[in-house]
């Protein structure tokens, strides 16, 4: 007879007072699932289809190079129903979201025999812009990969200066120019130190490439980046031009 354990009955009469919904319709869901059968059927698995080494749906291995060594990604943020889930998971706190893709990615790390990491590292946020959002979305997604893996995660190894301009707002090169300044590392030698990298989605790659950079330059052996979602290829290209037309746009 199977045990019945406390953190079960815990879930349960907490399912109860407050309804789990999936994070990507909002229908009611068990409280032991992460999201409902039609979605978990319907929406395409970014992790089956992006290169493990760049991290596009269309390879560019032979275009442009890395400092991450592979990227794991959940599902593909262009479809309606993800991109609604990061919109709730970014802005509001949602953790569904953050739960569903950790347990995505460790089941990929350890079916594919992948050396798991010494430490999980958030892309870090501005100090204003925290406060001001109450959170920092890749810190609730590192947790939840904490929870997944029992490895620790680690705040104190990048960091972000204060700025009120956003990536989002520039173009694929203007992002990679601009992120040199952006972001900066601590004094602690990470020598011989596997880390895994996480954020909420991945767009041009640019802001995982140089945080990767600066714990590579601590001595990092390896970064393996993770995120809930990735942007296809196609529809980052459209994206960078509407973009730009809108950073041109008077105000």
């Amino acid at each position: 007879m199977a045990r019945i354990k406390f953190n079960d009955i815990r879930l349960f009469a907490l399912d109860i007072l407050f309804p789990s919904r999936c994070p990507f319709c909002g229908e009611f869901i068990m409280w032991n699932e992460l999201c409902c059968g039609v979605c978990r059927d319907t929406l395409a698995s970014a992790n089956d289809v992006i290169c493990r080494k760049c991290g596009n749906d269309k390879c560019r291995c032979d275009k442009e190079s890395y400092a991450f060594d592979m990227v794991y990604g959940s599902y593909f943020f262009d479809e309606p129903p993800v991109k609604s889930a990061v919109y709730r998971f970014k802005h509001e706190g949602e953790g569904g979201f953050a739960d569903l893709s950790a347990s995505d990615i460790a089941e990929r790390l350890i079916a594919e025999k992948t050396p798991l990491p010494d430490f999980i590292v958030p892309v870090p946020m501005g100090r204003r812009k925290r406060i001001a959002r109450g959170h920092n979305q890749a810190e609730l997604f590192g947790k939840s990969l904490s929870k997944a893996l029992g490895i620790p995660m680690r705040r104190d190894l990048v960091f972000k200066h204060d700025t009120k301009d956003e990536q989002h707002f520039h173009t694929e090169k203007e992002r990679r120019e601009r992120v040199r300044d952006l972001f900066y590392g601590g004094s602690e030698s990470l020598s011989g130190k596997r880390i895994l990298l996480c954020d909420d989605v991945m767009t041009t790659g640019a802001t995982l490439n140089r945080c990767a950079e600066i714990l590579k330059g601590a001595g990092a052996e390896s970064v393996i980046a993770a995120v809930c979602a990735v942007t296809r290829l196609n529809k980052r290209n459209s994206s960078d031009e509407n973009t730009s037309e809108r950073s041109n746009a008077p105000a």
